[in-house]
């Protein structure tokens, strides 16, 4: 209370303090500025009439305040009617939350101050079932203290407030505010949530289960479904499944196996989702096939390994194989002679795969062999030789070989002549691979080959045989002879039983001009003596000491008389030794006193006495 005679004192002093200026306003203004409209009388009583306005809010206040101030155990409206009557003209309810409080003529709106001291007991109970398609309260129980008390339901989170429990049918979960309130009691609101679960979801098929060979199909009907209808495969490589209205269509893949089929009526508004399987059973289809291989003989030409290959479905890949392990879709060809197997596989997706295996087989054909020429005469030691032209490499023998030998190199068959005679030489086309061996004969007659000129000298000699010219024949010992050269004379002996000798080749050039060459055949005594045809390890020098007893096989140094017979039998002069490669001096093997010995002299066409000491180039001689 005397919180509130304080503000109630504050109030009164307010009013006299305004009165007081007033009232000098008045008293320091002219009569015509107090009178005149707008004027300050005018002014001064809008200003009293705002200032009384404020006195009676700040009152009405004060016992707002004073309401607040106590136990709260009353609404304002009670405080006010109840505990200070007097001290307010009258008191209106505008809505729930505004109150008009009459004061000194005024109308004060204030804020309804709602009474807290009681409390309001609000157990409400929400609904909770299975969907069963009948309406239901959504509260089951709705219990409140006072009894009294108004009960109120909103659904739309406190927009609009009905007085009856709402209801619920579908599947759904759905809040509820409850609202008590009686006036003395603090407002209670409860949220709970009332809930229709989904039923359980229906289905029923006609058939679980059922087996199919591709490319084959089947089907199954669905009914009783609380859903829309759906389908899947767990393995649609096996089996694909489609729904059509209440029909499953399932189509057969191309692996064998087994796949479930799962049918699946949805989710509904008010029905769980519902599956079921169906076990679909796939086998693949079986392909048709058969092949006939190629059987003929070798032409050159490629032919297909398989003359005819028949499959069904016509579709089917076809591959092909000769080592079974590695396969293309290109069939093998064969050409040359052989045997081989082909293995042709068919395969298809949803069908097994089928294979056959055949033998190919290419014949060898008749060998073939041609000779360029079919007979021959030749002379001793000469040889011939002819081309051979067949289906194989070509080998080739001789019937006598003491008449004639016989070699090939590539296509070239030569025939060297041993002694006077015939022989048959037989060619053969050897089998290969495409072709059977073939033969061909060519004769070979061999005339006597034998020297038979007066004198070889002048002629080149090949002593070892081996084809090229190594000497130059100056004494023939069959026809004998003597003579002088350099003041020397020399007498070529005569021998018996010489062996035989043949021109082996004809107008050989060489430095002592183009002359035939003679070559040894046979045993018997040399007939021939020979001086070669350049010096001794490429014109070194030597002392006669060294000299005279140097030799290369059966090459050594030329006597005296042996040089004296090579100048006088072939003519040698001052004037053209050197034409024949000849140096100016060579050492004899032929011995002078004082150890020194017999030189030859070609640029002075004399013998001369060497000095041991003196250096001259060799050349060597032989008999052949």
């Amino acid at each position: 209370m005397d919180e509130r005679n304080k503000r109630a004192s504050g109030i009164t002093m307010v009013a006299l303090a305004v009165t007081i200026v007033v009232l000098l306003i008045l008293a320091g203004v002219s009569i015509s500025t107090l009178v005149g409209e707008n004027g300050v009388v005018d002014n001064a009583k809008k200003i009293q009439n705002d200032t009384y306005y404020q006195i009676a809010s700040e009152e009405v206040n004060q016992l707002v305040l004073e309401h607040k101030l106590t136990k709260k155990d009353e609404t304002l409206e009670e405080f006010l009617t109840s505990k200070v009557p007097s001290r307010i003209d009258g008191v209106n309810r505008k809505d729930d939350n505004t109150l008009i409080v009459k004061k000194n003529g005024y109308e004060i709106e204030v804020e309804e101050v709602k009474a807290e001291s009681q409390t309001l007991t609000l157990d409400v109970v929400p609904y909770v079932g299975t969907y069963d398609g009948q309406p239901h309260d959504m509260l089951t129980s709705v219990n409140v203290l006072p009894s009294d008390s108004k009960v109120e339901y909103s659904i739309d989170n406190g927009k609009t407030y009905i007085e009856n429990i709402p209801q619920i049918i579908n599947a759904s979960s759905v809040s509820v505010i409850v609202k008590a309130s009686r006036i003395g009691y603090k407002t209670e609101t409860v949220t709970k949530t009332a809930v229709v679960n989904k039923a359980e979801g229906k289905l029923k098929l006609s058939e679980t289960s059922g087996t199919i060979t591709y490319p084959n199909n089947t089907a199954f009907t669905v009914s009783e479904n609380t859903g829309t209808l759906s389908v899947s495969s767990n393995n649609n490589n096996i089996a694909t499944a489609s729904v059509s209205g209440n029909t499953v269509a399932v189509k057969s893949g191309t692996t064998a196996g087994k796949a479930t089929i799962t049918v699946t009526s949805a989710e509904a508004s008010n029905y769980t989702a519902k599956s079921a399987t169906y076990e679909a059973t796939v086998n693949n289809g079986t392909i048709s096939l058969s092949a006939t291989p190629y059987t003929g003989t070798y032409d050159g030409k490629a032919h297909k390994a398989l003359t005819n290959v028949s499959v069904n479905p016509s579709d089917a890949k076809l591959e092909y194989s000769i080592n079974g392990g590695t396969y293309s879709t290109t069939m093998p060809t064969i050409t040359n002679t052989s045997s081989f197997t082909v293995t042709v596989r068919a395969s298809k997706a949803g069908y097994k795969t089928q294979s056959t295996t055949q033998t190919v087989k290419v014949n060898k054909a008749n060998g073939s062999l041609s000779l360029s020429s079919y007979s021959s005469t030749i002379t001793y030691p000469n040889s011939t030789s002819f081309t051979a032209s067949g289906t194989g490499s070509i080998s080739a023998w001789s019937s006598n070989t003491g008449v004639a030998t016989v070699s090939v190199s590539g296509n070239t068959v030569t025939v060297k002549s041993i002694g006077v005679g015939s022989a048959t030489i037989t060619v053969k086309s050897a089998s290969n691979t495409n072709y059977n061996e073939k033969t061909a004969t060519y004769t070979v007659t061999v005339k006597n080959p034998t020297f038979t000129g007066d004198s070889g000298v002048g002629y080149y000699a090949d002593t070892d045989g081996d084809g090229t010219p190594d000497g130059i024949i100056f004494e023939d010992f069959k026809k004998g002879g003597s003579g002088s050269w350099g003041g020397t004379s020399y007498t070529v002996s005569t021998v018996t039983g010489l062996k035989e000798y043949y021109i082996s080749q004809t107008n050989y050039k060489g430095p002592f001009g183009t002359k035939n060459v003679l070559s040894a055949r046979g045993s018997g005594n040399a007939r021939f003596n020979v001086m070669a045809l350049s010096d001794y390890n490429n014109s070194a020098t030597y002392t006669f000491t060294n000299a005279k007893s140097i030799t290369s096989g059966e090459w050594r140094v030329p006597t005296k008389i042996e040089w004296a017979a090579f100048g006088g039998e072939l003519g040698i002069t001052t004037s053209n030794y050197s034409g024949y490669g000849l140096k100016a001096t060579y050492w004899s093997s032929s011995a002078y006193i004082n150890s020194g010995g017999y030189c030859v002299g070609f640029s002075t066409g004399t013998f001369v006495n060497g000095n041991s000491y003196y250096l001259y180039p060799l050349r060597l001689a032989r008999t052949f």
